[in-house]
């Protein structure tokens, strides 16, 4: 079980991704955080399921990204975020970079993609993510590598992962289904 970082594992930015998901494993008295991983995909992937290809393209607000675009990100983020994580854990010492996701949204193009293409690489990734953290040593993931000129630990990323999730979520259901 890969155990739950300190906050000295991650930069202050991140901070609400890893309070998000401390609530939810509290609430659900659950502490595995692979397993977590695993059901959130399962829920994930029914939540945005409910939308046709038409209110896909729904934006809660002129310049916010469509409801394609949230999950394209969401995609992105935990691709990225795995890399990181992966790179870490082999014990890369090279700083790796950030990323500007409005950039990289806007260079996506998800709206063109179609709604269910974009919901299979989700699952295909967030699979990729839990068969990856499945294999990793509890220990080892105290590791900690820099990023975008941040130190962070391999566990603060897998835990991140969650709680960006959880937070486009409440986004989502806040905004986009009101």
């Amino acid at each position: 079980m890969i155990p739950f970082p300190s906050s000295s594992e991650y930069a202050s930015f991140y901070a609400n991704y890893i309070r998000l998901i401390g609530e939810y494993i509290a609430k659900n008295e659950v502490e595995n955080i692979v397993e977590i991983l695993s059901a959130q995909g399962e829920e994930t992937k029914k939540t945005f399921s409910q939308f046709s290809e038409q209110e896909s393209l729904f934006r809660y607000e002129k310049g916010k990204w469509s409801i394609k675009e949230l999950l394209g990100h969401m995609v992105d983020t935990e691709q990225i975020m795995s890399y990181r994580a992966l790179s870490f854990y082999r014990g890369e010492k090279q700083s790796l970079a950030g990323f500007n996701e409005n950039e990289y949204v806007r260079e996506a193009h998800f709206d063109t993609i179609p709604f269910s293409d974009l919901l299979e690489r989700y699952e295909i990734v967030r699979k990729s993510s839990v068969a990856l953290f499945k294999s990793f040593d509890a220990a080892q993931t105290a590791r900690i590598g820099e990023a975008n000129h941040n130190e962070m630990s391999v566990r603060a990323l897998v835990y991140m992962i969650a709680g960006h999730e959880i937070h486009h979520l409440q986004i989502l259901e806040e905004r986009y289904k009101a």
